[in-house]
């Protein structure tokens, strides 16, 4: 008697389709990187591919990895922050009117300051219901309006024998950026409080049902935004050898390119350290590549804007949005 084999056929596996916005965020920042590195490098060889030159690009970059890692999380967590470069103003300035007294433990100063910020855009963010755009672009006009009435327009000096000085001192700025980028890479990826901020910026109605509390993460997100802030006004701070009124202006473009080219979409939801880390290198990169070519500094201005421009052209995440306002 013959048996009829009744099995189901197998079922070819599914051909896994190709996520354009997965793709930019992976590798949109080290494509820019190498692309900036062999403009640079046919153009002015002699000045830009040597090891001083690298040495300068991370010095410099530095700072600016630090107010934009900061920023990430943020950023991931579906806001904004635009106070950072007046953060670092006040930061910067309160640091070095303690240093006379405290020399290089006025730094803890300049974080205090910066998370103080961050936290009162937090709370009015979370608990007053504003949106982020405008609570930190208020920000932004009142802590750099606090530090030139502090400062009276006078940048406020650091003694040249002070200890303050060797923060910014090499190789010190990029082992402070290192240890942060490293510690903050992993409290993003392997902690429950990362896991919340990709989720809130991926849907914060299904992550509030689910019992996350949102309010408190938030609020944690813009402390951390601050505490870089002010860690990067007071390393600068220290580099310049004086607290400015002046200090980070236009600094929230540069660390918000950084950030974008790194792969963190302004809708959130998704991003990481490391690209971050190399889109700072590439805003940084650049900008030391435009000085070598004796470009001025309102055409680098021009272009800064352009970065950004293209970087959110290209890695917007158009299907979360129903409507372009």
């Amino acid at each position: 008697m013959s048996t009829t084999n009744h099995s189901l056929p197998a079922v070819p596996p599914t051909k896994k389709r190709f996520d354009y916005n997965e793709f930019v965020a992976h590798y949109i920042a080290y494509l820019a990187l190498v692309l900036v590195v062999l403009v640079f490098g046919v153009l002015a060889p002699d000045r830009f591919l040597t090891l001083a030159n690298l040495g300068t690009v991370l010095q410099n970059g530095a700072v600016l990895c630090l107010v934009a890692i900061g920023l990430t999380f943020v950023i991931i967590g579906g806001s904004i922050d635009l106070s950072v470069g007046s953060a670092m103003a006040l930061a910067g300035v309160c640091a070095a009117y303690f240093t006379p007294q405290l020399g290089v433990w006025a730094f803890p100063i300049a974080m205090l300051v910066g998370g103080a910020i961050g936290a009162v855009n937090g709370a009015l963010f979370v608990w007053g219901r504003i949106p982020s755009f405008v609570v930190t672009l208020g920000m932004l006009s009142m802590a750099r309006g606090a530090t030139v009435m502090l400062t009276q327009g006078t940048p406020v000096s650091i003694s040249l024998t002070s200890p303050y000085n060797a923060l910014g001192n090499p190789p010190v700025p990029f082992l402070f950026m290192l240890v942060a980028a490293v510690l903050t890479a992993l409290l993003l990826k392997f902690t429950t409080f990362g896991r919340y901020v990709f989720a809130i910026g991926g849907d914060e109605e299904k992550t509030r049902i689910l019992g996350v509390p949102i309010r408190g993460v938030k609020f944690a997100m813009f402390i951390l935004a601050g505490v870089m802030a002010g860690t990067g006004g007071g390393i600068l701070t220290a580099q310049i050898g004086s607290g400015s009124p002046t200090t980070g202006i236009g600094f929230e473009l540069m660390a918000i390119s950084a950030v974008v080219i790194g792969g963190t979409p302004l809708t959130g939801g998704m991003g990481s350290i490391v690209g971050t880390v190399v889109g700072s290198l590439v805003m940084t990169a650049l900008a030391n590549g435009l000085v070598i070519l004796g470009v001025s500094t309102n055409v680098q201005t021009v272009l800064t804007g352009a970065v950004l421009i293209v970087s959110v052209l290209v890695s917007i995440r158009r299907g979360r949005i129903r409507i372009i306002k």
